[in-house]
C-alpha cells in the first residue's frame, strides 16, 4: 500500500503563488493507492475556496483521495454544508448519544439561522480495498469552532467505535487534522482521549498536519502493549512556511519491511518548483 499524505494547502489569501499544475504533476510521480489530505485545505471556509480545492484535488490521478476538515476549514456556519458539496458528500457520524455532547457548537441553532445543514462536526468512516486488504479509514473531527485549538466530542469517539465494530477490515487509520502526541502553540486540548482511544481500538497510526512542520513519531503504552505512529506533515502550498519549507511526504509499502519514508520539501524559484527529498527510512 503506497500513501501520499499531503496537507494546510490553504486556498484563499494563505495559499502560496506558485503553479498549482507544476505541482500536481510533481504529486502525480508517485502512484499512490490513498491519498490523505489531512485539513486546512482553505484559508477562510469561503465557497470560491473550497471550489479551488476541489478542483485542485480532482487533478491527482489516486482515486482515492480522502479529505478531512482543519480549523481553518471551519470557520464559517455552512462549512460543514460546503465540506459536503465540494470534498465528500458524507454520510458523516451522529454522536452517540446527543444529549451528552459538551463540544462547544456541535450543533448550530435552527432557531438563529436558516442552513441545509445545522450539524458543525464533520466526523466519517471510508473503507478502501489495496491489493487484497480491507483498509479503514478513520476521519476524526478534532476542530472547534472558530477557533485553532482542537477539541474531540467523546460522543463521535464512541459513534466511530460503534461503527468499527459494524465493519470487517484488515488495518485501521486514523485521520486528524491536529497532532495528538506532538505539543504546538494551538494544541488538541484532550490529546490523551484520543490517543487512549488509538491505543484502545488497534489504530496502526495516525495522519495529521496543523503546525507546518513535519515531525513522526511512534508511541508505545507499555500497559496496553499497544502501539501507533503519528505522520505529521508539513503545509504543501502555503504561503505560511516560517517554520519549514511547504512539502509532502510518500510511504511505499507501508507498514512491511519494505517501507519507504520520503519527504519531499518544495522551493518557489524564478524558473519555477524545484524538490529535495530526505529518506526516512
Amino acid at each position: 500500500m503506497d500513501i501520499l499524505h499531503i496537507t494546510d494547502l490553504h486556498f484563499g489569501p494563505y495559499h502560496w503563488l506558485a503553479d498549482d499544475q507544476e505541482l500536481l504533476d510533481r504529486l502525480n510521480v508517485f502512484e499512490a493507492d490513498l491519498v490523505f489530505n489531512t485539513g486546512d485545505s482553505t484559508s477562510d471556509s469561503l465557497p470560491d475556496e473550497f471550489a479551488a480545492v476541489q478542483a485542485f484535488l480532482s487533478g491527482l490521478q489516486c482515486p482515492n483521495v480522502v479529505s478531512i476538515m482543519g480549523n481553518h476549514d471551519k470557520y464559517a456556519k455552512r462549512s460543514q454544508e460546503l465540506f459536503r458539496q465540494y470534498l465528500y458528500a458524507g454520510p458523516f457520524l451522529e454522536p452517540q448519544d446527543p444529549s451528552k455532547v459538551t463540544k462547544p457548537k456541535v450543533y448550530h441553532d435552527p432557531q438563529k439561522m436558516n442552513l441545509s445543514e445545522y450539524m458543525a462536526d464533520v466526523n466519517f468512516v471510508r473503507q478502501f480495498t489495496i491489493g487484497q486488504e480491507e483498509v479503514l479509514i478513520l476521519c476524526l473531527d478534532t476542530n472547534k469552532f472558530q477557533s485553532d485549538f482542537g477539541l474531540v466530542e467523546e460522543q463521535f469517539l464512541y459513534a466511530m467505535a460503534d461503527e468499527m465494530a459494524r465493519r470487517t477490515y484488515d488495518r485501521a487509520i486514523m485521520l486528524a487534522h491536529h497532532p495528538i502526541v506532538v505539543t504546538d502553540p494551538d494544541p488538541l486540548i484532550d490529546s490523551k482521549r484520543v490517543a487512549d482511544f488509538v491505543l484502545d481500538n488497534q489504530i496502526e497510526a495516525v495522519f495529521c498536519g496543523h503546525t507546518h512542520e513535519v515531525d513522526m513519531v511512534e508511541v508505545s503504552d507499555l500497559v496496553r502493549k499497544a502501539k501507533f505512529r503519528q505522520f505529521m506533515t508539513g503545509s504543501l502550498s502555503s504561503a505560511n512556511v516560517y517554520r519549514d519549507k511547504n512539502m509532502f511526504t510518500t510511504i511505499k509499502n507501508f507498514g512491511t519491511a519494505e517501507e519507504n519514508i520520503t519527504i519531499t520539501r518544495i522551493e518557489v524559484t524564478p524558473e519555477g518548483l524545484t524538490y529535495s527529498d530526505t529518506v526516512v527510512s
